[in-house]
């Protein structure tokens, strides 16, 4: 998250906005390969649970067999699809670079994608499958490390973007070669074996949550290349690089407890399904408004600090940055509805629902992007999240638990009087102008005790059982 944080800037503070732009732009259309996976990761881990449990390694040689293949067959269209790219959107994109500067660069940053698919992704779902993803972690941790080191050599001593790139796909390579010789040692893996065709035969149940997940994720940077610039590209891969930051920690911990309520919704009672579910709602409603109440009171005045000494676009958004941070907190309250679909395996049943969101967020953002730039297709994003998330809410009263509506409209109340009543005492208390890094970090660890102190009185005061459920599971831990 850090060396997210860091690259932007420095390729910001060498190469300017439209440089950014055109990174984060490129990035989003070669993205779009990921399509082709079609949710393929999820059903592939799940093959390989029962086999690596029973240390079937033929099974589970067909199994890696089979994905590797398919994976292969996606970096062939991927080289075709991205040749594509390149010598269709530096004329399709309004831009001040050469066709050769901008086709240059899609053809080096398309590289690492190109790894990744050839080489890693299958071996990384085997590892991970087999509950084994410190290695992942540890990879990763040596590929950041390399890349950021390489990074700096090349901005400070001969700063080309290019080039910049190009180490960043070469460092890329670690991943892969660290994986193969955890691989080679650890499992007998036939390069022989047989097929298995029924491996990636679920693969389209999960293909609606995949597409709206996608275009949530990708689509509006895409957008603003269309219809706006890549200088407002380029304002809006900042805010974003923030809002997702806090969305991936506040997930992380999401995460951690939906295989609890996995377990309860399929062997509990439906007083203990219920029970489950009201602890899995109220700690990621709590947890959401800590992280992106926070998120949105200080992420402008960061992003000022942050893209100080650039003036070649207008990084002072304060609306466009309460925007897109209530979109993707929508996100997340929306986390435990449709996480219990996913577990109740309603994959089927609940894409149209992914579907129709995909569909708004475009349609909506397509309409006012025209007009307000990025702060447009940050709106159309929050409608889409919040239609999805009234969505589920019916569907799980309907098909999951008997649970009453107002349950969900007591805790919707609950979270705007919260996060209203906070930001209202901070602009009171604690809105004051900052200057520096040191300055914002005093000011954001204020801001977040005083956040915090806010949601611990009002959840023992209205909300004291459930509180304190969490409270004896948090120490538990400990």
């Amino acid at each position: 998250m850090i060396y997210g944080f860091v690259l932007p800037r420095l390729i910001l503070g060498s190469f300017g906005s439209e440089v950014n732009g055109l990174v984060a732009s490129i990035g989003q259309f070669l993205n779009y390969i990921a399509l082709l996976e079609g949710g393929l990761s999820g059903v592939i881990k799940a093959s390989l649970y029962k086999p690596l449990a029973n240390k079937d390694y033929e099974k589970v040689s067909s199994i890696i067999k089979t994905t590797e293949t398919f994976f292969r067959k996606i970096a062939a269209i991927f080289v075709l699809y991205s040749l594509a790219v390149a010598v269709i959107y530096p004329m399709a994109v309004n831009t001040t670079f050469s066709w050769e500067y901008v086709f240059s660069l899609t053809i080096i940053i398309a590289l690492s994608l190109f790894v990744q698919y050839f080489f890693s992704l299958t071996y990384r779902l085997l590892i991970t499958a087999d509950r084994n993803g410190y290695i992942i972690s540890l990879a990763q941790i040596l590929f950041t490390i390399v890349n950021f080191v390489l990074s700096l050599i090349v901005v400070y001593v001969y700063p080309q973007i290019h080039l910049l790139k190009f180490i960043n796909a070469i460092a890329y390579i670690i991943q892969p070669i660290v994986f193969n010789i955890y691989i080679k040692k650890h499992y007998p893996i036939n390069k022989e074996a047989k097929h298995d065709s029924q491996a990636i035969a679920q693969r389209w149940n999960g293909f609606g949550q995949n597409i709206a997940y996608f275009i949530h994720t990708n689509t509006d940077i895409v957008i603003l290349t269309i219809f706006s610039s890549l200088k407002e590209v380029s304002v809006y891969s900042v805010y974003f690089m923030v809002a997702n930051a806090i969305k991936m920690l506040v997930g992380s911990i999401s995460g951690a407890i939906t295989p609890f309520l996995g377990n309860v919704l399929a062997v509990g009672s439906e007083k203990d399904k219920n029970d489950a579910f009201d602890f899995y709602e109220f700690s990621m409603n709590q947890i959401t408004i800590f992280a992106f109440v926070c998120g949105a009171l200080l992420v402008t005045p960061f992003i000022s600090i942050y893209t100080r000494g650039i003036e070649d676009a207008n990084y002072y958004r304060p609306v466009f940055g309460y925007l897109i941070m209530i979109a993707e907190a929508a996100y997340c309250f929306r986390e435990p509805y449709v996480n219990a679909a996913y577990v109740s395996g309603k994959f089927k049943e609940t894409a149209k629902y992914a579907y129709i969101e995909a569909g708004i967020n475009i349609a909506v953002s397509v309409m006012l992007v025209s007009k307000y730039g990025a702060a447009g297709v940050a709106v159309g994003t929050l409608i889409s999240m919040v239609y999805r998330y009234v969505a589920h809410v019916f569907y799980l009263k309907k098909n999951i638990l008997d649970r009453a509506i107002v349950k969900w409209l007591s805790s919707i109340l609950n979270i705007c009087a919260l996060s209203l009543f906070s930001v209202l005492i901070w602009i009171i208390l604690l809105n004051k102008p900052v200057y520096s890094y040191y300055e914002w970090f005093i000011n954001a660890f204020m801001t977040a005790c005083f956040v915090l102190l806010l949601i611990i009185t009002y959840s023992m005061i209205f909300k004291r059982k459930i509180a304190t459920q969490l409270l004896h599971k948090i120490i538990r831990k400990k």
